[in-house]
């Protein structure tokens, strides 16, 4: 089924995470977690306006370094969000430099301290201009939107640590129905003002719709019901480093749910159950479930562990012998 985002992994699966989300209809783009980063191009490091951090282990943060050092001159707010202590980390990784030289820079970053209570969450902004001077603040949820006009959504999980699993989703739409301009209507201005009218539930009023013999008024109510559907808006929904617990796993599957795409972690084969929970990581098994309990449309694996490498084959094809046409 289509989808409207283009999703680059940009490492290998078994290499530290990172994806890198850009809608096909937009310029703008956003980021899941900071692993290395190399294999970003300095263009798509400045689309960046979000970074989704679900944790600060080292091998999903350490390329944060990399969009400090890519976005100095790019006159850009970003936005980082993470789990209690992101704060602290980023603020961290800013005092590792010395920003002697960097006042005239307009670039800031706004880092947003999430919490399981979905209210209202703190806040710190580290701006070029003063000199990365943390400014605390706060940010209720109904009030973040994301660029583009995308919603966040997001629940924390179990991973000895929190990790926060997020849902990017598109903003509402709403498209003409098929067929329904064959009656001798144009395509012109006025669908567009009659789509704008619709999206904002400004349903009060007239509007002129052209026509092969020329205007036609009618009320929005009636060209609404005649030419408008609402369009599914599709979303992306990423979950990695969460333990196998009945709890995770029911979180991982409401967050997920009928999403369009899910990028979700799967490290260890069932044999090694006993060292997922150790580590309290999900195996392939507990992996699959959630995409299949879920109702995603499609789904994409990654984390696996490097034990796996030398019998890639053997890995794949477990891993992908009974999904076809599920893969991303």
């Amino acid at each position: 089924m289509k989808h409207n985002f283009d999703i680059k992994q940009v490492n290998s699966p078994f290499e530290d995470t990172s994806f890198f989300v850009r809608n096909v209809y937009k310029t703008e783009g956003f980021l899941f977690d900071c692993g290395k980063l190399g294999g970003l191009t300095n263009s798509e490091v400045l689309a960046i306006s979000e970074i989704f951090i679900s944790h600060t282990h080292i091998d999903h943060f350490y390329g944060f370094d990399r969009i400090l050092r890519g976005t100095l001159l790019s006159g850009k707010r970003f936005r980082v969000f993470g789990p209690q202590g992101i704060i602290k980390n980023v603020r961290g990784k800013i005092d590792a430099y010395t920003w002697n030289l960097i006042k005239s820079y307009p670039v800031s970053y706004e880092v947003v301290e999430l919490n399981s209570e979905k209210k209202e969450y703190e806040t710190a902004v580290f701006s070029a201009a003063d000199g990365f001077e943390m400014v605390k603040g706060s940010v209720k949820h109904d009030d973040i939107i994301l660029g583009d006009g995308f919603r966040l959504d997001f629940d924390i999980f179990d991973h000895r640590v929190p990790s926060v699993g997020y849902r990017v989703t598109e903003r509402e739409m709403v498209a003409v129905k098929k067929d329904a301009l064959d009656d001798g209507f144009l395509s012109g201005r006025w669908i567009g003002e009659l789509k704008r009218r619709v999206l904002a539930d400004q349903l009060e009023g007239e509007i002129e719709a052209e026509s092969k013999d020329g205007t036609v008024r009618m009320t929005i109510r009636e060209a609404k019901d005649r030419f408008i559907e609402h369009v599914k808006p599709k979303s992306v929904t990423f979950i990695t480093d969460i333990a196998p617990s009945e709890e995770n796993y029911e979180k991982a599957v409401a967050l997920a749910k009928d999403t369009s795409v899910l990028l979700i972690e799967c490290v260890f084969l069932e044999e090694d159950a006993e060292h997922a929970d150790i580590k309290k990581h999900l195996t392939m098994t507990l992996s699959k479930k959630i995409f299949r309990e879920s109702g995603a449309e499609k789904v994409r694996f990654f984390h696996f562990a490097p034990r796996y490498d030398q019998n890639r084959k053997e890995f794949f094809d477990r891993l992908y012998s009974d999904m076809d046409g599920s893969i991303y």
